[in-house]
């Protein structure tokens, strides 16, 4: 598995792209194999991962200095606690260039913390934009491209999202039926929850945990190795 210090950054210059439903099940994935996790809400008009994840949910401001280095001291704490913060559109532009003055991205790495910007695509151009600016400005942090495949027309956009360090593939976020969307979507919903429930008959919900927890099992292998092969090209 990837190393314990890590920093997860959902986000997207846009609304309604599955954002924070990303974000609850990379937090339920990494609660589900033992680990400590933490949730940082930073959506200023709708705070809905507090609605689900309530007692793995920070609050979180940028608005204020004092708020800004409250949340940027919790992230690079030299802890084994994984942090995934949930980026709302409204405050992407602010938050970039926040961690970009400060310097955290940099500060991370010096104290062994892994930072990933998972990047949920879709076909508005100004999103294919901020996703290389994003590339442009930050060559430390690890650039994964998500593929949310509720969003319609997938594949007549998603080339505008390519992995910039090694062609690796997205993390892919299978189709959520209305129906299991109205499941999932109701306030105190847990992932993980679900898959443990003592059932004699597999639903369709299951199979969809299932394959998204795999798709982040996945991405934590493939961040290994390039650590890994990062590691021994500088011996």
């Amino acid at each position: 598995m990837a190393r314990l210090k890590s920093i997860f950054i959902v986000c997207s210059p846009r609304q309604r792209v599955g954002k924070t439903l990303v974000a609850r099940a990379l937090t339920e994935f990494v609660l589900a194999n033992g680990r400590s996790a933490v949730a940082f809400d930073l959506n200023p008009n709708n705070a809905a991962l507090s609605g689900f994840l309530p007692r793995y949910t920070a609050p979180a401001d940028i608005e204020a200095t004092r708020g800004q280095m409250a949340l940027f001291d919790e992230l690079i704490a030299e802890d084994e606690v994984v942090k995934v913060i949930d980026l709302g559109d409204e405050v992407f532009d602010k938050f970039f260039t926040l961690i970009r003055k400060i310097g955290v991205v940099d500060e991370a790495k010096r104290r062994g913390i892994d930072v990933v910007t998972l990047f949920i695509g879709d076909p508005d151009p100004r999103s294919a934009q901020s996703y290389a600016d994003t590339y442009r400005a930050f060559r430390q942090m690890a650039l994964v491209p998500v593929h949310n495949e509720q969003i319609a027309n997938l594949q007549d956009y998603m080339q505008n999202f390519p992995n910039p360090v090694s062609g690796e593939p997205p993390v892919r976020i299978p189709v959520l039926s209305p129906f299991l969307k109205s499941i999932v979507d109701k306030p105190g919903f847990s992932f993980d929850d679900y898959l443990e429930r003592a059932t004699t008959m597999r639903t369709e919900l299951h199979e969809w945990i299932e394959r998204v927890f795999v798709e982040f099992r996945e991405l934590e292998l493939r961040l290994l190795l390039r650590e890994l092969k990062s590691s021994l090209t500088l011996r």
